[in-house]
């Protein structure tokens, strides 16, 4: 079964240049993690298993719950909040919980944590 990340990160740029520009790199972020972009939506991008061979190994993956949701909102203080969150590989799953694998493919900062929310 896959095991799940959630990372947030902040970024400069208002939401819509943000998206815009996680699109091409977030790329071999994405792949590097074993998913690639299917949707696009506003405020939003979906990731899935790639397309490999044989193709029950991506069956597998799909089935298995993996997946990936970078969603963009305007930040408390300007610029946009980015969450990432999703499902990968167990042996995947240290590298997707890593905030630096997301955010030196972006060029953005990792978010300080909230009030209320618990650290590892």
């Amino acid at each position: 079964m896959a095991a799940s990340f959630e990372v947030e990160l902040s970024m400069a740029e208002a939401p819509s240049d943000a998206q815009g520009r996680a699109v091409s790199a977030l790329e071999e972020a994405a792949r590097t993690v074993g998913l690639r972009l299917t949707k696009r939506a506003a405020g939003r991008l979906e990731y899935r298993p790639r397309v490999q061979f044989p193709f029950l190994i991506m069956l597998y993956h799909t089935l298995s719950g993996e997946r990936m949701t970078v969603s963009f909102e305007p930040g408390s203080s300007g610029g946009t909040r980015v969450l990432i969150r999703g499902a990968v590989a167990r042996s995947r799953q240290a590298v997707a919980a890593d905030p630096d694998h997301w955010s030196e493919a972006l060029g953005a900062s990792v978010a300080p944590a909230r009030p209320g929310d618990d650290g590892p």
